[in-house]
């Protein structure tokens, strides 16, 4: 196996990735016992997200989320799964690119732009 994925291998995804805007946020909670962990949005479209969190959660794992903007007043709650995880270093957050259960509609995406 090769030590570097080549770049045909890097965008296999079906649907455009977007940064998400500075005033948007993302806290993943836990409903059994109402902790939540602060989570960073690296970039996310219509059917998957990627998140930067401190603690790693295990693939096909699933999350529910809180998506939120501030200055436009959006605030909605998703149900993702966990696709892979991976340590980011230095700073050892872990990297999490999640897919949705139901893709986002427009309206909702544009409002994390």
């Amino acid at each position: 196996m090769p030590l570097f994925r080549g770049s045909d291998d890097l965008e296999r995804r079906l649907t455009r990735r977007f940064v998400g805007d500075p005033g948007s946020g993302c806290q993943i909670l836990d409903p059994r016992t109402g902790r939540s962990w602060p989570a960073a949005i690296r970039n996310l479209s219509a059917t998957g997200i990627s998140l930067l969190v401190g603690r790693q959660f295990e693939a096909s794992e699933l999350l529910s989320i809180e998506l939120y903007h501030a200055g436009r007043c959006f605030s909605r709650k998703y149900l993702v799964q966990v696709r892979h995880s991976d340590i980011c270093c230095p700073d050892d957050t872990w990297l999490h690119g999640c897919c949705f259960a139901r893709p986002l509609r427009e309206e909702e995406l544009q409002a994390l732009l």
